[in-house]
């Protein structure tokens, strides 16, 4: 069951890098990350060049809000799962995992408490 991460991005650049860390860094394999950019003024390119190929980019002309942002994050998605992750917050490396047991027909939602690594 393949997995996508998307993280929505907007002038966090102090914090995205983290954030793509640690959905990299899930146990869960069968992970894609896909980072939205909805067109930062900041060093958050800089940030999402650093991990090439590991992860596939959108970026915005302009700002247009979190929505339209993640609606184009989700049409490049290949995952059976979609996992919505603001560049300010962070996942353990067990999240995916642990929803693992409870992604299953019908069950169109699964939430759980995010660590928070803004200040």
């Amino acid at each position: 069951m393949r997995i996508s991460i998307l993280i929505n991005n907007f002038n966090y650049a102090r914090y995205l890098g983290a954030a793509i860390d640690s959905a990299l860094a899930q146990i869960d394999p069968d992970v894609e990350v896909i980072v939205c950019d909805d067109a930062s003024t900041d060093d958050s390119r800089t940030v999402m060049a650093r991990y090439g190929h590991r992860i596939q980019t959108w970026y915005g002309q302009e700002n247009r809000g979190q929505a339209s942002a993640m609606n184009a994050g989700l049409a490049m998605s290949q995952g059976d799962w979609v996992l919505f992750l603001d560049a300010d917050d962070l996942l353990d490396p067990d999240a995916l995992a642990t929803c693992a047991a409870w992604m299953q027909d019908g069950v169109a939602k699964i939430q759980f408490p995010l660590r928070c690594i803004t200040s």
